[in-house]
């Protein structure tokens, strides 16, 4: 099953201000067939990584999901298992007033 990663981001404040408030994620099935697809979320607690999100669903061919997550953390990290290397997942971090921004943006293809 092929895996992907944001990584651990760096979302600290900076005057008060976090640079991301949430994180919405597209997922794109360029499949030929229905996949499956869990989405894992963590922030950092000291130097323990925190499980807040797990989520499992499928996609049928040719279709897009986009799923939004709240990341009010100093850090966090998503990651993404599907099964089919033609899924596309792309991350893009929006501010308080939910515009995007160029703070955490991840664009991936899916390899084993």
């Amino acid at each position: 099953m092929p895996y992907l990663t944001t990584g651990l981001l760096d979302n600290a404040s900076v005057g008060g201000v976090r640079q991301s408030s949430s994180l919405s994620v597209n997922i794109s099935n360029d499949d030929t067939s229905t996949v499956a697809i869990q989405i894992e979320g963590f922030f950092q607690s000291g130097t323990t990584k925190v499980k807040y999100v797990e989520e499992f669903f499928t996609l049928t061919a040719g279709t897009v999901a986009i799923k939004n997550y709240f990341v009010p953390f100093n850090a966090f990290e998503f990651q993404f298992f599907v099964s089919s290397q033609a899924v596309e997942v792309s991350a893009w971090s929006k501010d308080a007033t939910g515009n995007l921004t160029s703070a955490h943006l991840i664009v991936a293809e899916a390899s084993v």
